[in-house]
């Protein structure tokens, strides 16, 4: 394990179709297939679909995100659903990931396979079953997302870290950076 002195820091890239790929589907009018559905005389533009994967009833959760600094406390993943990040009010977020398969250090995912993307306000992301991922980074403060859930993530976050600052629970594998890695990992905010 390295000191705690160590420090990363991860500046984020702009999230792109083929760039985020290996973590999940940017979701976007530029990058999701039109659909050809024209009921509207060509008023209406529909494009997807995006599917929604989950071991259990889909459920949604409201978010709302306060500044923290670009610490990346946390690395989680979910093995049973994909999840999803939906900003509400139009404002941008950096999404922190590392892939499904990302070689694992110590029980963490390799701090050089860890990247960070800015997502415009109207763009969404949909992680890859198993993709680790911290909450949204918001630029505003209060900031509101819509995330995809399913009750053994809901009910896992809800309990206790344990004596190492982690969960481990249900459908929460949620790992502590700095006990895992002795590194401070942090994303360069916009």
């Amino acid at each position: 394990m390295s000191s705690e002195s160590e420090s990363m820091i991860i500046d984020p890239i702009p999230v792109e179709g083929q760039d985020f790929s290996p973590f999940g589907e940017v979701i976007s009018l530029e990058t999701t297939p039109r659909l050809p559905i024209d009921l509207y005389s060509g008023r209406n533009a529909v494009h997807g679909p995006v599917v929604l994967e989950s071991d259990e009833t889909p459920e949604f959760i409201l978010f709302r995100v306060g500044h923290r600094g670009g610490e990346i406390r946390y690395l989680e993943r979910h093995g049973g659903m994909t999840q999803t990040f939906i900003p509400l009010g139009g404002d941008p977020f950096v999404c922190v990931v590392a892939a499904p398969d990302a070689p694992l250090v110590d029980g963490f995912p390799d701090p050089d396979h860890v990247r960070a993307f800015s997502v415009p306000g109207n763009v969404c992301v949909n992680l890859r079953r198993g993709t680790w991922h911290e909450p949204p980074f918001p630029t505003k403060d209060g900031q509101m997302f819509l995330i995809s859930s399913q009750p053994s993530v809901t009910r896992g976050l809800q309990t206790s870290p344990d004596q190492d600052g982690e969960v481990h629970l249900m459908d929460v594998d949620k790992r502590n950076t700095r006990h895992r890695t002795g590194r401070v990992l942090t994303v360069r905010m916009p």
